[in-house]
């Protein structure tokens, strides 16, 4: 179902990668199948780099849509999604753009996360039910909700009881990643609890693989499966039906 782009206007918003190949290429490709999925205006914008976010809101605005919908490309909500609050209201934004729940939390993405998992698993050549599955976030010396989102996440995906086992590691506090991949021998597949492939998701966590020599397979950056966009759309279809307060 298409939405009317003349009543809402999207804003995609993101940290900005710092690293990778192809930076905020996750970015792009999110946004272009959300316009697909949805028949919407989308804008994207980063609190790092270009384009910035208040640029991408004033471009919504002179769309002429009532209202903009700005969705988080974010794993929980914590610092840098307050960060996207604060540059919303001081760009003067605050009574015309929502924030929606950011991706992290959408109660879709463990079964998401299961189903890339158990498909890198069968690719190359473990058996998920002999399987150990890592999934890894940021978590942050900022406060609790990057690993709090990251630990319900696997707590959600276990409930699946594709693997035989599930366990959290992060990249900046404990147990980190590189203990982690340490602490089994089992075959595991390491899914990244991140946005997209830049400096974290597209490196970090492949070099730790390499590193500690884990016999390891890695799906890359969850928010860069093309599966993520239906949810995205979903959200936004659900911000649609809901009157304006």
């Amino acid at each position: 179902m298409t939405l009317d782009p003349a009543l809402i206007a999207v804003v995609l918003a993101s940290h900005g990668d710092r690293g990778g190949s192809e930076p905020n290429a996750a970015l792009r490709s999110q946004a272009e199948a959300v316009r697909a999925l949805t028949g919407l205006r989308v804008w994207t914008g980063v609190l790092k780099g270009e384009p910035a976010l208040e640029d991408a809101l004033a471009e919504a605005a002179a769309s002429g849509a009532p209202r903009i919908a700005v969705y988080p490309l974010f794993m929980a909500d914590g610092y840098f999604v307050q960060k996207v609050r604060d540059r919303i209201a001081a760009a003067g934004f605050a009574d015309r753009a929502q924030l929606l729940t950011p991706l992290g939390l959408d109660p879709g993405l463990p079964d998401l996360i299961v189903a890339s998992a158990t498909e890198t698993a069968e690719r190359g050549g473990f058996a998920p039910e002999t399987s150990r599955l890592l999934i890894v976030g940021h978590g942050s010396k900022l406060g609790p909700a990057s690993a709090s989102a990251t630990r319900k996440v696997a707590a959600r995906a276990a409930l699946a009881r594709r693997f035989a086992s599930v366990a959290t590691a992060f990249l900046e506090e404990e147990p980190f990643v590189d203990d982690a991949l340490c602490a089994s021998h089992a075959p595991t597949v390491v899914a990244g609890f991140f946005f997209g492939d830049g400096m974290h998701g597209g490196d970090d966590v492949p070099d730790a693989i390499a590193e500690t020599g884990a016999r390891a397979l890695y799906t890359g950056a969850i928010g860069n499966s093309p599966a993520a966009a239906p949810l995205i759309a979903a959200a936004l279809r659900t911000f649609a039906e809901t009157p304006i307060a």
